[in-house]
């Protein structure tokens, strides 16, 4: 009798368990991160009778939790990549969008800018051909600013990303060691019975956390979980966690670090952080917008520096020597030490300028013995010297001034290209200052016998407008070369049959560099004038010399003209772009069939829950009825004592 009752008590105990962990599941069906549970029943230990072991019924051992970690490891993994992949694609659109625009772009203005430069070339003298040449200068000074502020905008979006993405992830970890203390807590007062459902939220915020950054995890004996994250910083150990900041740039509020702070210690682990919503943003910055805004900086550079330096070997309408037509590039340093001297930083040499940052030190020997040390800091390499030996220092194109540096003294050099494109500016205002003629014409004597000539006159490093007296090339057939007179840097020695067609150079004190070619076979005392170009208001070829800057391998170490980095920049950008886009379609595919196999093991399906929910329900009426049947017997066998 007792047996009957208590089988049957075991299995309305038993299958009540079974019928509310099925209801729980039901509940939970589109709970995200829910795991299925399933309640383990066994049977009790039988008795022995007389007839041999009679069972003693069914108990609920255990409620279970279907979860696979490997699954789960798969997920965080694919979960990193597509979350990582496509903050880099929605970034890189932005950039992707807007540089092969005509409208926006900027090989659209250069290519109408150097039309209005051939255009002035082909008509020197017209005042409106010279005024189409400023305005399109303004149209490229636009452009400039245009692709500058919207690198801004999207440098501000990345880092608002960042910002909110920090937040979050501090806020995933608090949450995170506080659900440790109570499975913890859990663990040690149910004999080591699991809490399922707080498991499957401190798995849920895992899941969050690893769509922010690549994480990993390992499980403690008390069943808290330890995060770690970058290079093995732990953000989570037990029921305590570390925090993540932003930390702004001085130089350049632009650039920041990720900070992890962990006991009052501030360490940046930028470059550790891979996948993940960081991760994607972070690598955009490097790979894109950071090259973009070099490359739009290189050319703006580049671009002013070509022209102003040829420019200025020509003269105007009015005779005199060419100014600025853009503005000069500014470098941006920082003085990092109270201590007494100065640097200036100017650019020398645009095609060797890359995309660094810079640390200048001096040390504390005393002055003209003073010990320099510039560090390029994209790389740690750096070159030294002392001040006496040479005040100025010539490296990755820029001229380091150190005349007014002073003992240990510290700078902190920006990127040149960072702001170049944000302070370009067109410099000339008067279409008559455009300067398109050269100084310097060349004659040759009417009495000249032979068949030498002058020819490809061409200025560098004018400093004054007029040619102070003219300089005479004489030819002296026995000694095969020209004396010069009025100018340094002769004789000149030619030969017809070795060097018909070579460049020479001469200097004049007080003006400048005069090239030019010589050709033929010149007679004994023939001779050749350079004079000044005084009235040559007609004259165009430094308006052709400018017209060739355009095709002129003037950037990235000699390789490169201004449109074929512009080109260079679109293309790289339109590669990239694409790659995130296969990659991330790639990515979901495969983070798709991922989730479908953790559903299939931890995911709830209601079909099946329903039909457990009918079993489960005659199980338990069956067990009703043993009880029932064992109050039948029970009462049979009383009324048979009365």
């Amino acid at each position: 009798m007792s047996d009957l009752l208590l089988n049957g008590l075991s299995g309305l105990t038993a299958f009540r368990s079974v019928l509310d962990t099925t209801s729980h599941n039901i509940a939970n069906a589109s709970t995200e991160g829910y795991s299925r549970q399933r309640v383990e029943l066994d049977a009790n230990n039988p008795q022995l009778a007389g007839a041999g072991y009679i069972g003693s019924g069914v108990s609920a051992t255990n409620v279970s939790r279907l979860y696979d970690a490997f699954l789960s490891t798969q997920y965080r993994s694919s979960s990193t990549a597509v979350s990582e992949l496509e903050t880099y694609l929605n970034f890189a659109n932005q950039i992707d969008g807007v540089l092969a625009d005509e409208n926006i772009g900027l090989s659209t203005a250069l290519q109408d800018f150097f039309n209005a430069v051939q255009a002035v070339a082909d008509d020197p003298t017209s005042i409106p051909a010279r005024q189409v040449l400023l305005t399109e200068g303004e149209v490229l000074e636009n452009r400039f600013a245009t692709l500058d502020r919207l690198f801004d905008g999207v440098s501000t979006q990345v880092n608002g990303s960042l910002q909110g993405n920090i937040d979050e992830v501090n806020s995933l970890s608090e949450n995170i060691a506080l659900i440790n203390d109570r499975i913890a807590s859990a663990l040690g007062g149910s004999d080591g019975n699991l809490p399922n459902d707080l498991l499957d939220q401190r798995d849920k915020l895992i899941d969050d956390l690893s769509q922010l950054v690549n994480v990993k995890t390992n499980e403690q004996e008390n069943g808290a979980v330890n995060v770690f994250i970058g290079n093995g910083q732990t953000l989570v150990l037990g029921n305590t966690n570390n925090t993540l900041a932003l930390q702004p740039s001085t130089l350049d509020p632009t650039r920041v670090d990720v900070i992890f702070q962990q006991g009052g210690a501030d360490t940046a682990i930028t470059q550790f952080m891979t996948g993940g919503e960081i991760g994607g943003a972070l690598r955009f910055k490097d790979e894109v917008l950071d090259e973009a805004v070099h490359a739009l900086g290189e050319i703006a550079i580049g671009l002013s520096f070509s022209v102003n330096n040829q420019h200025a070997n020509g003269i105007d309408l009015e005779g005199e020597q060419g100014l600025n037509f853009f503005s000069t590039a500014n470098i941006t340093h920082v003085k990092a030490d109270a201590n007494a001297g100065s640097l200036a930083v100017s650019v020398s040499d645009p095609s060797q300028i890359i995309n660094s940052d810079y640390r200048v030190t001096t040390d504390g020997t005393a002055l003209p013995n003073t010990a320099y040390n510039i560090t390029r800091l994209s790389d740690n390499t750096s070159i030294s010297g002392v001040i006496s030996s040479g005040a100025s220092v010539d490296y990755d194109g820029l001229t380091f001034d150190l005349s007014s540096a002073n003992v240990n003294n510290e700078y902190r050099v920006i990127s040149p290209t960072r702001y170049a494109a944000e302070n370009f500016s067109l410099a000339l205002t008067d279409p008559k200052d455009i300067a398109v003629a050269l100084p310097v014409v060349s004659e040759q004597t009417v009495s000249n016998s032979g068949t030498g000539g002058l020819s490809n006159v061409a200025v560098t490093g004018l400093s004054a407008s007029s040619l102070p007296a003219g300089v005479v090339l004489t030819y002296d057939n026995t000694l095969k070369q020209y004396t010069v007179s009025n100018a340094t840097g002769g004789p000149l020695a030619y030969d017809a049959a070795t060097n018909n067609g070579d460049s020479y150079t001469v200097n004049v004190a007080g003006f400048g560099d005069i090239s030019f070619t010589l050709t033929g076979q010149p007679d004994e005392g023939d001779t050749f004038s350079l004079v000044d170009n005084s009235g040559g208001t007609g004259d165009n070829r430094n308006g052709h010399f400018l017209a060739g800057l355009q095709t002129n391998l003037s950037l990235s170490g000699g390789t490169a003209s201004f449109q074929d980095v512009y080109g260079q920049v679109i293309a790289d950008v339109g590669r990239r772009t694409q790659s995130a886009e296969v990659n991330a379609a790639a990515q979901n595919g495969l983070l798709a069939q991922t989730i479908a196999s953790k559903d299939a093991v931890s995911g709830v399906n209601l079909d099946e829950e329903a039909a457990n929910l009918i079993r489960f329900q005659q199980a338990y009426q069956a067990a009703s009825q043993v009880v029932l049947t064992s109050r039948t017997i029970f009462e049979t066998l009383l009324g048979a004592f009365r």
